[in-house]
């Protein structure tokens, strides 16, 4: 991908051992992500790079802030978001016909560069709950936009009974 060459890591001059590296992520990253849920972020991802004999293990640590928006009022928030993921990188012959492995990706020998963008991107996202309500702090003001949650409570009261469904509630075993 086009503007993240900061992301490509180049082993082959790498001595063996662990070798760091730390990127500070925000909303210019994930702009490379045209199907991106995320738009604006302040993420720390730091990365040990293991080169062994022959394969490398990464290990990716998340830290840092996601602005996202209440599933339940709309409203826009921060959560925060932490993660630790490991991926194992291995040789093979033909590196696409081993797919098997959901933490492992396969390279070829001829290679000399790994991308990591796209781990990140995953990465970041996994972070993420399923559902993203960020009105529930304990011992906070609910942050719920009251209107919204007054306009779906008046609207679930006015939907109707189906007259199918009200039969069906009748029945007994």
């Amino acid at each position: 991908m086009k503007g993240l060459r900061e992301f490509e890591i180049a082993y082959v001059g790498l001595k063996l051992g662990v070798h760091k590296f730390n990127y500070d992520i925000d909303k210019q990253f994930f702009a490379h992500f045209e199907e991106s849920l995320i738009h604006d972020c302040k993420v720390n991802l730091r990365l040990e790079f293991e080169k062994k004999e022959t394969f490398f293990i990464l290990n990716f640590f998340v830290d840092g802030a996601v602005k996202v928006e209440c599933d339940r009022c709309l409203v826009p928030f921060d959560k925060e978001i932490f993660g630790d993921y490991t991926c194992y990188v291995k040789y093979a012959e033909d590196p696409n016909a081993m797919q098997d492995e959901p933490d492992v990706i396969y390279i070829g020998r001829e290679e000399s560069v790994i991308d990591v963008s796209q781990l990140a991107y995953e990465y970041i996202n996994l972070c993420l709950p399923m559902q993203l309500i960020g009105c529930d702090k304990p011992g906070e003001e609910p942050q719920c936009n009251k209107e919204v949650l007054k306009f779906l409570s008046e609207e679930t009261k006015k939907e109707e009974a189906d007259p199918r469904w009200e039969a069906l509630k009748n029945l007994k075993n």
